[in-house]
């Protein structure tokens, strides 16, 4: 069964999402950034979501491979809506030097990871309070950047350096970015 869905919050809502599918009976197949494929099961299934695109792909790689070892199924999904990448460099400037630069084949398209266990068996993620704020603040990053950008964007524009437009997206991009830093501090609140 193919179902179609967008997440306008891709780590906490894909994760209500898939776990809400799965207690219907469906195991994950494959996930994109829209596009999820589940088959029916007679077992339990429960899933973790994770924001993994801070790593480098090493570090992803390792990662997955620890908890392949601990008899996890794992999937990579992409962040970004409609954005196909080959033989692209991105540049993630608020990310540590190691996961700074992302390439394709690499980490561009794998920013999210999908944790699988039976339904028996609890996911060690962000099993104490310290490592889930930790995680928050490694998805805060992004936000800061796009507000930064985002009134640099307004400023010059207000200053006629480059196009008005500049100063309509700036905003948008300021209340985009403003919603996702709110909705972070509200998780981190929990």
């Amino acid at each position: 069964m193919n179902r179609i869905r967008v997440f306008m919050n891709p780590i906490e809502g894909r994760e209500k999402y898939i776990n809400q599918i799965a207690s219907e009976g469906y195991r994950l197949v494959k996930s994109g950034s829209i596009l999820h494929e589940f088959e029916k099961t007679n077992s339990d299934y429960k899933y973790s979501v994770q924001y993994v695109g801070y790593m480098s792909n090493k570090e992803r790689k390792k990662y997955s491979d620890f908890l392949k070892e601990m008899n996890f199924k794992v999937f990579n999904a992409p962040l970004n809506i409609g954005k196909f990448s080959l033989g692209n460099v991105k540049l993630r400037p608020y990310n540590s030097p190691k996961g700074m630069i992302a390439t394709y084949p690499g980490m561009i398209n794998k920013e999210i990871l999908i944790i699988e266990s039976d339904g028996n068996k609890e996911i060690p993620v962000f099993s104490d309070k310290e490592s889930k704020n930790l995680d928050i603040n490694r998805r805060k990053a992004p936000y800061y950047y796009l507000i930064t950008t985002s009134v640099l964007l307004m400023v010059l524009g207000l200053f006629k350096v480059i196009d008005y437009k500049s100063i309509i997206l700036g905003t948008i991009l300021f209340i985009l970015a403003s919603h996702g830093l709110y909705k972070l501090y509200s998780i981190k609140e929990k």
